[in-house]
Formats: structure tokens, sequence, C-alpha cells
């Protein structure tokens, strides 16, 4: 059976403190790891751990990284999303009140979390229209 999500939270966050994230993260060309959603809200009974991360580059080995998270104790209920790949709103919802499990460089987090809520604030007028447009 595999681990809770917030015991599966728990394991990263060691593999975070003792580098052994991070070197996964360099392998895979992470620049950026984050948990949110449920498994970070005391009182939820979360299904699985909700991991978002950003790549160096494309095309990118997700299942490879999977697979090494697994083997950090992550277990296999993890819902991992792309942020090179994600549209505003969710890269927003995701990196504003994420926990950082890895970045990079310093300020990494701080300025993709700027950057998604600037995009999605740029945005905010399309998704307004295409809703009205849906309306007849």
């Amino acid at each position: 059976m595999s681990a809770s999500p917030k015991t599966a939270l728990s394991r990263l966050s060691s593999a975070a403190d003792s580098g052994r994230l991070a070197q996964v993260c360099r392998h895979y060309g992470v620049s950026l790891m984050v948990a949110f959603g449920s498994a970070l809200d005391d009182h939820a009974e979360p299904r699985d751990l909700d991991l978002a991360v950003r790549f160096e580059s494309d095309p990118a080995d997700v299942l490879g990284l999977l697979d090494a998270l697994a083997g950090l104790g992550a277990g296999d209920e993890v819902d991992l999303m792309v942020l090179n790949h994600a549209g505003p709103v969710a890269r927003e919802r995701a990196l504003v009140g994420g926990q950082v499990l890895f970045q990079a460089r310093p300020g990494e987090f701080a300025n993709t979390q700027i950057a998604a809520t600037m995009e999605r604030l740029d945005t905010e007028w399309l998704r307004s229209l295409q809703l009205d447009l849906l309306v007849p």
C-alpha cells in the first residue's frame, strides 16, 4: 500500500533537507518543485500529493521523475502539474500558498509565482470574453 499523501510530503521534505531531492531534480532538469493542494491543509484528508514542477527545457522525462520521486518515498499517488504547460490560472493556484521543495536558484519560486500572478491578471479579460461568447 502506498504512503498517505501527508506522509509522502513529509518524506519528500526530508529528502529536500538532506539534498537527495535536489540531486533528483538536477538530474531531471527540474528548476522548481512545489507541493500544493490538500496535502498542505491540516484539516483535509487528501487522496493524492499535488506537486508542481518547472523543467529547464523540453522534452522532459516526466515518468522518470515520477519514478525517482517514488523512490524517495513519495509513493504512487502523485498528481504532477508541469508548470511549463499549465494555464495561467492553474499555475497561480499551484504556486500561491505552495510549499517549495526545490528551487535551482535563489528567488526561482518568488519570480515564478509573481510571473504566474501577473499572467493571470493580464489574461483575465480574455477568459471573461470567452465566457461572454458562450452565453447566447
